[in-house]
């Protein structure tokens, strides 16, 4: 294939974006199964074992520092996954190349741009785009239609029919969707409740802003950790302040108390479709942080901490709010039990006006995997994913391959994305909330889950011998709880993609936006300043952004 500068460039401006990447040319297939190439001779079998022994040469990235269990000898290329996978498929798997989590995305961009993809790979919705158009991809229509196990397609249409209209070019299924369920990344205001106790402040579940504020400020004043020192913080957070769903230590709870929606595209009053960093709520929102930040209540350096050290004060014992995920306590609240076992961490919901937590989705699009054209066994990876459909989803004659040791991670696994239904996350939640409640007896739980149950069962003072074992248990049970709440509202974007437009000036709307967040944080700017950002925006390609939008959600329907 020859690659022109222009997709060269078209590449690099697509890596750069954020991660809302899309395929505005795809076109609709009136069937996924109708066309594609043929396969060897052998009878499709979703889950059927190889004769011989097949190799698939994927990319991978090394998910960093992995908890193996204790004397198990395990690596990233021969664990228990991979010996799983030879048993049951006879499929041995080797990485084409092996990069840290963080460089995954340009390592992508970079083979792409030079032609040299491996014959399997996961990719963004950006990166699909340009390898869709320039026909480097295998059909794999067929070997979907065939090889596609029933939970499987059970697992994509059932996040609705844009899945497959998303992967589809010219009538040919070019991509096999990974799945983001709902509720993954819903927010949870995690505050120290032995900290609480020593500032007199008792908390119902759902807290709201003003309360927010009267802990900060306690935290702040009233020497929480009782050393005699005013070495206390009330709200942290990182230059990452902002996202499309939730970030660690972000102020995106901030924002979904006031309604406001940042960089995701919404519907207003009249139906219509409109990019939530430019409505009123937001002028609201930063005015609250903007007297936050004024007062102190908000770190001053909040603007300048980068994204990978939103835990370091938690973990010194100098903050005791942690604004973030459900699961935030694997990454953000680990190392502070570690480090004083007295640590109290309690999961609270911040709600807006009308009693709900307003909880942006992610996109329930993750990664594509792909098959470079030409590559032998396409199929394989579809008999991979089966197999992980299966362990994804929890399903009782499943083995769960690190059931004994819940603090391996699962990006250990060769296919790092998964394949969840869109309730899966919630349906966990539940089982953890049953069992604890005596609804549910240990021997009904899957096998993946029996370990944390266990875990649970042994209370979490003891736990903290264990710090990664004790957050998973505060995760599930405790974060868990927030998004069984029926004060739960979902927020999902109206698009998730780019448009032509997008691709030649997002980058420098994506700029106007943060440096005028911040500026009117910092009191650089007045609140009124949001007024001159948001026409701004409009003038320098949002309104024909938006436009564009409306045509392709229109498409996707």
């Amino acid at each position: 294939m020859n690659r022109t500068t222009t997709r060269a460039g078209l590449l690099l401006a697509a890596a750069a974006m954020m991660a809302v990447s899309g395929c505005g040319g795809a076109k609709e297939a009136d069937d996924p199964g109708k066309a594609g190439t043929s396969l060897a001779a052998e009878q499709p079998e979703p889950m059927g074992k190889y004769k011989e022994p097949v190799a698939i040469k994927i990319g991978f990235y090394n998910p960093g520092d992995v908890k193996w269990p204790e004397g198990s000898g395990d690596t990233l290329t021969d664990n228990r996954y991979t010996r799983l996978i030879e048993d049951k498929l006879n499929i041995k798997i080797e990485h084409a190349f092996e990069v840290p989590q963080s460089g995954y995305e340009e390592k992508v961009s970079l083979l792409i741009s030079s032609n040299d993809v491996p014959d399997f790979l996961f990719v963004s919705e950006g990166q699909f785009k340009i390898l869709a158009e320039s026909d480097m991809l295998e059909d794999m229509t067929k070997p979907y239609r065939d090889y596609a196990s029933p939970l499987l397609k059970e697992v994509i249409s059932g996040f609705g029919p844009e899945f497959l209209k998303k992967v589809t070019y010219d009538g040919k299924m070019l991509g096999i969707p990974s799945t983001v369920p709902a509720h993954d990344n819903d927010g949870v205001v995690w505050i120290r409740n032995d900290w609480l106790r020593n500032v007199n402040i008792e908390l119902k579940p759902s807290i709201t802003v003003d309360d927010l504020e009267k802990v900060a400020r306690a935290f702040i004043s009233q020497d929480p950790d009782k050393n005699g020192k005013a070495d206390t913080f009330g709200l942290q957070s990182t230059s990452s302040f902002v996202t499309s769903t939730m970030g660690y230590n972000s102020l995106d709870q901030v924002f979904t108390a006031y309604k406001a929606f940042p960089k995701i595209w919404t519907k207003d009053a009249s139906g219509k479709i409109v990019y939530g960093s430019t409505q009123p709520e937001m002028k609201q929102a930063l005015g609250k942080l903007r007297d936050w930040y004024a007062s102190g209540l908000l770190d001053k350096e909040f603007g300048t901490i980068k994204p990978d050290q939103f835990a370091k004060d938690i973990s010194a014992g100098k903050a005791g709010i942690s604004l973030g995920y459900t699961w935030a306590p694997m990454k953000a609240l680990a190392d502070s039990v570690k480090n004083d076992k007295n640590a109290e961490w309690g999961a609270y919901m911040l709600v807006a006006s009308d009693g709900k937590l307003h909880a942006r989705q992610p996109n329930p699009m993750g990664r594509i995997m792909v098959v470079k054209k030409g590559a032998k066994h396409p199929e394989a990876i579809l008999k991979l994913i089966n197999l992980f459909a299966e362990l994804d989803n929890n399903k009782a004659s499943t083995p769960g391959p690190y059931a004994d040791s819940p603090g391996t991670n699962w990006t250990v696994r060769p296919i790092q994305a998964t394949f969840r239904t869109k309730n899966t996350v919630l349906d966990r939640f539940q089982r953890f909330q049953d069992a604890a409640a005596g609804k549910l007896k240990r021997d009904q739980l899957p096998p993946s889950d029996v370990g944390i149950y266990d875990n649970y069962l042994k209370g979490m003072d003891a736990l903290k011998a264990s710090p990664q074992d004790w957050a998973y248990v505060l995760y599930q049970f405790h974060g868990g709880q927030i998004p069984l709440s029926p004060n739960v509202t979902e927020v999902y974007s109206q698009f998730y993609g780019i448009t032509k437009t997008m691709e030649l000036k997002w980058a420098n709307l994506a700029k106007l936006e943060n440096e005028a967040f911040i500026r009117i944080i910092v009191g650089d700017k007045p609140v009124d300043y949001f007024d001159t950002f948001v026409s701004e925006w409009k003038r320098q390609g949002g309104d024909e952004i938006t436009k564009e939008i409306e045509k392709e959600a229109e498409r996707l329907k």
